[in-house]
C-alpha cells in the first residue's frame, strides 16, 4: 500500500455514491440512480438529502409509495425543509391523496411563503377538491410572486373560465399572449373564449392572429367561416 494512501471516510464515500446517483438521475437512468442513492444511505443513514434524492428517482419511475416513504424520511430528519413537503405533496396528489397533498403543500408555504410554485401546486389540489375560490387565491399568489410565468397566468385563466368569470379570464389570456406572442394555442383559446362572450368579430381576429403562427393555417378555414356567419 502506498505510504501516502488515505482511507476514505464514510462522509466522502457516501457523497461519492450520492453524486453518482445524481449523474444517473440527470441522464434519466432512474434505476441506476436509486442503486447509488441506496448505497449512500447504507453508508450514512441520517442524511436527509440522500432519501430525498432517492424519492425523486422513485417518483420519476411513478413508484409513488416508495417516493412518499423516502420524502417522509427526509422530513423526519430535517422537518423545516419546504422542498421536501412540496415533493411529498406532488406524490400524494398523483396517488389521489388530495387531503394529505393539500396539507403538505400548506406546510411548504408555512416554511417559505414566497415560492410561487408551492401556491400553484396547492391551487391545483384545491381545484380538484372543487374549492374554487381557494384555488383561485393560490393562483393569484403564484402570479403575484412571478407575474412573468405564463404557466401561472394561463392556469388562472383556465379556472376563471371554469367559474364563468369571462372578462377576468380574457385579461389573463391576453397577458399569456403578451408573455408568449408566437404561441398560436393562446390565440385559439382566446377565440373560443370570445365566442362564449358572443364577441364574434374579435374571435375572428384572434383566429387570424393564430393563422400567422400555425404550420397549416388552412385548418382554421371552417371555423372562420362559421364565425363569419355569426357576424352577418
Amino acid at each position: 500500500m502506498p505510504s501516502n494512501f488515505k482511507p476514505r471516510d464514510n462522509d466522502e464515500l457516501a457523497d461519492d455514491y450520492n453524486e453518482r446517483g445524481i449523474s444517473y438521475f440527470n441522464l434519466a437512468k432512474y434505476p441506476e440512480a436509486i442503486k447509488e442513492f441506496t448505497k449512500a444511505i447504507k453508508v450514512i443513514g441520517n442524511e436527509p438529502d440522500y432519501y430525498f434524492n432517492r424519492g425523486l428517482a422513485y417518483y420519476s419511475l411513478k413508484m409513488l409509495e416508495q417516493a412518499i416513504e423516502d420524502y417522509k424520511k427526509s422530513i423526519s430528519l430535517l422537518p423545516d425543509h419546504a422542498d421536501y413537503y412540496n415533493a411529498l405533496g406532488a406524490a400524494q396528489e398523483d396517488l389521489g391523496e388530495l387531503n394529505d397533498a393539500e396539507e403538505s403543500f400548506s406546510r411548504a408555504i408555512e416554511i417559505e411563503k414566497d415560492v410561487p410554485d408551492y401556491y400553484y401546486n396547492r391551487g391545483n389540489v384545491l381545484w380538484k377538491k372543487n374549492k374554487l375560490e381557494d384555488a383561485l387565491k393560490d393562483y393569484d399568489n403564484a402570479v403575484r410572486l412571478n407575474p412573468m410565468d405564463q404557466i401561472f397566468v394561463y392556469k388562472r385563466h383556465e379556472i376563471l373560465v371554469h367559474m364563468k368569470r369571462y372578462q377576468e379570464a380574457l385579461n389573463d389570456i391576453n397577458r399569456s399572449i403578451q408573455l408568449s406572442p408566437e404561441n398560436y394555442q393562446y390565440y385559439l383559446v382566446k377565440a373560443e373564449l370570445l365566442e362564449k362572450m358572443e364577441k364574434y368579430r374579435e374571435a375572428l381576429e384572434s383566429l387570424e392572429e393564430a393563422s400567422r403562427y400555425l404550420p397549416d393555417p388552412e385548418q382554421l378555414s371552417q371555423r372562420k367561416a362559421m364565425l363569419l356567419e355569426k357576424i352577418k
